[in-house]
């Protein structure tokens, strides 16, 4: 270390005292190694809807994931120059309440079929292998293989026809094949794609058609609103062996709302969603694709981000293959570093030693969540919160019980985090009360407020809401005072964000919770 130190010293300096810059880069790279992910995906409810569930292992800090085991994603984060494997379980077997098989496809858009499909990924279905947390007995997969390339321009896209099979029922147009469920709610249809409703003999006397009224205006057999620029047979029914077709060729000017509708019954009918065929990007120019099945509803939304930068809560390591200084995850310098360890086993082994006199060695808090299982990536007093944080769910950052325990405060408080752009979520990760105690209050903060509209959150406390903090659009902050919700030992909280604005979504969030 000692001669280390005194290479870096020399480097630093030339002979004449001046900084030698040159000299002084050569020893350091910042690059971040590209992140490798193998992950698994698999559905567990009953229906051709039902989620998309994710699992995945903790990886290096700069990405920041935590572990997820069948979780339900409203997002998937992926990284420029990043290599993926995804294994999907649900593919070629039907696992928990589950009723049918599940593919799936990468895709530029949210749409069913195979068009549009990112050419970036290779498929497999010559692989069986068991996933922690997913099964332990191993299954035939279907393995999807891609690098994300380091830049990339998204394609002009193509268009496509999608057909909807349509039955009805009192009340309703019932749906199968590429849309499921009765009076469901349609898209996003594309503007220059072509879609044809296959109408069965069960649709006779319920002729059917497209409107802009949203049903507001209904009177029976009057088709009021009815729109017809790109539609071809307007108000087919089935008959008695015969499908009639109605088929609508997406105009360029399009409203981005139409419905469909019954001609004679009112409550026959639901909406549909109209977009331009181009690819999605955030208001930041992230590119948006997305994890899709052949039914247009069973998708999740993948968010392909920039590679990383170097954090707060990375050291600068000696690489003797490189022979320079290199960034490294703490978590890997401390599992890397025999004698680190050692000490730490050494001081968890003794139960005998008080967390009082642990913390001059090595904080508390690492200590406990070792003796429980927690990983260290989860205890900000090791790892920062941007660690954590930084993953697609709010998630508990550092809880101030030890260091105001020590000073006598009766007023205490946990902070919450998420950073990056928001998006709505149901946020998965959970903080624990230490004791039993009261809430007090709760104080919302963004570095990039909402506009549009505000940003809207729910605490959950054991699964269920029991308040609901808020920013309004174009504001940083929001407080909720005079709260009087009891938790005891055990009892924990979660966050989801109900609300993002409209036009901003708004970034980095930090939500204080006040307890005593």
């Amino acid at each position: 270390m000692v001669s280390r130190n005194r290479q870096l010293a020399a480097s630093i300096k030339d002979s004449s005292g001046a900084l030698a810059v040159e000299k002084f880069n050569n020893l350091f790279d910042n690059t971040i190694e590209p992140e490798t992910l193998n992950f698994a995906v698999d559905v567990r409810g009953a229906g051709q809807n039902a989620h998309w569930l994710w699992s995945w292992n903790p990886t290096t800090l700069p990405y920041a994931r935590a572990p997820i085991t069948l979780s339900n994603e409203g997002e998937i984060p992926l990284y420029k120059a990043g290599t993926y494997q995804l294994d999907n379980f649900a593919a070629y077997n039907t696992n928990g309440n589950s009723t049918q098989t599940h593919l799936i496809k990468l895709k530029w858009i949210e749409e069913p079929g195979d068009a549009n499909l990112v050419d970036w990924v290779t498929y497999d279905s010559s692989n069986t292998i068991a996933f922690e947390g997913v099964t332990s007995t191993p299954q035939k997969t279907q393995r999807l293989t891609w690098s994300v390339p380091a830049a990339f321009t998204p394609p002009t896209l193509n268009t496509s026809t999608v057909q909807y099979n349509v039955g009805a029922t009192t009340g309703a147009y019932v749906f199968s094949g590429n849309a499921s469920g009765n009076n469901t709610e349609l898209g996003p249809l594309y503007r220059g794609n072509t879609y044809e409703f296959l109408l069965d003999s069960t649709t006779a006397g319920h002729p059917f058609y497209l409107t802009t009224d949203s049903n507001g205006e209904y009177s029976a057999t009057s088709y009021g609103g009815e729109y017809t620029s790109g539609v071809t047979n307007s108000r087919a029914q089935g008959s008695s062996g015969t499908t009639a077709t109605m088929t609508f060729v997406v105009p360029a000017d399009a409203p981005d709302t139409l419905d469909y509708q019954c001609g004679n019954h009112q409550a026959m009918n639901g909406s549909i969603t109209i977009k331009d065929l181009k690819v999605d990007s955030s208001g930041s120019g992230e590119t948006y694709l997305y994890f899709q099945h052949s039914q247009e509803q069973h998708k999740t939304r993948v968010r392909i981000k920039e590679s990383p930068t170097i954090v707060p809560q990375m050291c600068l390591t000696w690489n003797g293959t490189k022979a320079k200084y290199v960034p490294q995850d703490l978590r890997n310098y401390m599992d890397l570093t025999p004698s680190f360890v050692t000490r730490v086993e050494e001081v968890i082994g003794d139960a005998a030693l008080d967390s009082a006199y642990t913390a001059g060695l090595i904080d508390s808090a690492y200590i406990n969540a070792r003796v429980s299982g927690v990983d260290s990536a989860s205890v900000s007093a090791i790892v920062d919160s941007d660690y954590v944080s930084s993953r697609a769910d709010v998630t508990s950052v550092i809880d101030s019980d030890y260091v105001t325990a020590r000073v006598g405060s009766t007023e205490q408080h946990t902070t919450l985090t998420q950073n990056l752009t928001l998006y709505v979520m149901n946020g998965s990760a959970r903080w624990y009360a230490p004791r039993s105690l009261t809430l007090q209050s709760m104080a919302a903060y963004v570095q990039t407020a909402p506009t549009g509209a505000g940003l809207n959150l729910r605490v959950n406390k054991n699964g269920s809401s029991i308040a609901t903090p808020s920013i309004a659009a174009g504001a940083t902050s929001g407080s909720l005072t005079g709260l009087t919700e009891t938790m005891n030992a055990g009892d924990y909280l979660t966050v989801d964000i109900t609300q993002v604005g409209s036009t901003v979504a708004g970034a980095n969030l930090s939500l204080v919770i006040v307890y005593k």
